[in-house]
């Protein structure tokens, strides 16, 4: 298992959400497989947010995309929220990607938005 990779999920309005943070490689592939696996009953739809991922390794995303069964999970109840969604997401599956790019919501036009820096410093204007 990746220490560089966490996954958590939560059911919510009979859909299973599952929030990805980290690097993704091979093991956080597997890990992110097993708890799919365990944790979908068959209802209801799967969001996977991908906002928090950082490196994506080809061989963690080829092995996803192998490895999670879509006869268990049909391709059609996956969405994958955010830009590194396109790079995981099965065939037949879905990727929404939304014009916020700052999780706090500000989209970088607050001055003391951590979220906002460029060239690794924090407050200046990109």
């Amino acid at each position: 298992m990746s220490t560089k990779f966490h996954v958590a999920c939560k059911r919510r309005n009979g859909n299973l959400h599952v929030f990805t943070q980290g690097d993704f490689d091979g093991n956080s592939a597997w890990e992110l497989v097993n708890l799919l696996h365990d944790q979908y009953d068959g209802q209801g739809e799967v969001y996977i947010d991908t906002h928090e991922l950082r490196e994506m390794c080809p061989f963690g995303c080829s092995t996803f995309q192998c490895q999670l069964n879509l006869r268990r999970i049909p391709a059609e109840r996956l969405f994958f929220e955010g830009e590194k969604g396109r790079e995981i997401a099965p065939k037949g599956s879905r990727v929404i990607v939304s014009g916020r790019e700052h999780r706090c919501l500000c989209n970088g036009n607050c001055a003391q938005c951590p979220c906002r820096e460029k060239d690794g410093q924090r407050g200046k204007a990109q």
